[in-house]
């Protein structure tokens, strides 16, 4: 069977490494991987580099024009997305095409897919961030897939809400957590050697995205960074790990600020465009407090059992542990919620919070299912029976 599995960001070839690992040792699976996106751009690291160090198959790469990070460059971007990532695959032909998130480069591919007849299989559908453009794009990857792979129960009744077969959808865990159990890690001292830079043992882990739908995200972005100087300017202690902002609109933006927080406190931050997975989930388990927006402090670091500091609305409806604590978008707030965060109370809440998200053989699971296949031929809609809430007086 050829499979083939697009990646597009750092972040999501990180979650995929497990599956991508059991279909290359797979006699079954002729693996191929189609690569895009930030991957091919020197801005973010060129993180192809560590796609080729690990041994996986690339099928094709697929560069986009991400320097214009508007809104009408990401939609221009979009467009060549489409029709560079249709010819990949028309060439490919893979029996199965595996898509994991919500990105517009994610969309963009099962698009084409779509168009092409190749079949979609969607990891992580269901979810909901309202505070982001990907809510959209991750529902409408839901519809264009023929099989679905869910992060919790949760989600899984969600898909099948949107008309998705119940037969179809299946609640596997975050393979996230599972490069948690799996993954060798760096120790704090070997972690520090690498990077250069020391630590020490009251380290902010930060990450920080474009909040694409909201109407002041520029501004969001300057108060995040303004608490964090507060809270570096209050703890001499502390240190921080900053890695780059997405492709998003706006992303340059952000790293252009984290810069300038560098400058303010150079012997205590770092910032660097990508980790790499093992340096990332290294720093995650060595560091005092996740703080940003990135879902890998709401999926993984519960796991970990680090706080997180979850900042305004990007993450707003995922299911949470215990042991994330959200925050408004503003100086005042940030500060307080990191303060609060590394307090001595709530060292018993994180400790004991359980990771909804921790589920045991996900990748085995998702493999097992993926060599199965999908069913031929038009994919009817399944009606689920609810309840609407009582109807008000509408004008058309």
């Amino acid at each position: 069977m050829r499979i083939c599995v697009f990646t597009g960001t750092r972040a999501e070839y990180g979650l995929l490494t497990p599956l991508l690992k059991r279909l290359h040792a797979d006699p079954e699976v002729e693996l191929s991987l189609l690569v895009s996106g930030s991957h091919l751009s020197e801005r973010h690291g060129s993180t192809v580099d560590a796609i080729r160090a690990d041994g996986f198959p690339v099928g094709a790469e697929v560069p986009l024009p991400l320097e214009d990070d508007s809104r009408l460059g990401v939609t221009l971007a979009m467009g060549e997305a489409v029709s560079g990532l249709g010819r990949a695959l028309d060439v490919l032909r893979p029996d199965l095409l595996v898509l994991l998130g919500d990105r517009w480069e994610c969309l963009a591919c099962a698009t084409a897919a779509t168009l092409l007849h190749l079949p979609v299989v969607h990891l992580y559908g269901g979810e909901t961030t309202e505070g982001a453009v990907d809510e959209q794009f991750r529902h409408a990857i839901t519809k264009m897939a023929r099989l679905h792979f869910t992060s919790c129960d949760t989600y899984r009744r969600r898909v099948i809400q949107m008309g998705e077969d119940p037969d179809t959808v299946f609640d596997v865990g975050a393979l996230g957590v599972e490069n948690i159990r799996t993954v060798p890690l760096m120790d704090r001292a070997a972690l520090e050697a690498d990077l250069g830079f020391a630590m020490g043992d009251r380290c902010l882990l930060v990450t920080y995205h474009p909040v694409t739908l909201a109407g002041d995200d520029l501004g969001q972005m300057e108060r995040f960074f303004e608490g964090l100087e507060t809270a570096l300017a209050e703890d001499q202690t502390l240190t921080a790990v900053l890695t780059g902002a997405n492709a998003d609109p706006g992303g340059s933006a952000i790293d252009a600020r984290a810069a300038r927080l560098h400058d303010t406190f150079p012997e205590r931050t770092l910032v660097t465009p990508s980790l790499g997975l093992v340096r990332y989930l290294s720093a995650m388990a060595a560091c005092a407090a996740v703080v940003g927006n990135s879902s890998s402090g709401i999926l993984e670091a519960p796991s970990f059992n680090v706080p997180t500091v979850n900042v305004g609305d990007r993450q707003k409806g995922r299911e949470q542990a215990d042991s994330v604590f959200d925050c408004a978008p503003d100086a005042a707030s940030v500060a307080s919620a990191i303060r609060h965060a590394l307090s001595p109370e709530t060292a018993g809440i994180v400790k004991q919070a359980r990771n909804p998200y921790e589920k045991q053989g996900t990748s085995r699971r998702i493999a097992d299912r993926l060599k199965r296949g999908v069913k031929p031929g038009p994919k009817p809609f399944f009606d689920v029976e609810y309840r609407l809430p009582e109807a008000k007086e509408q004008r058309s």
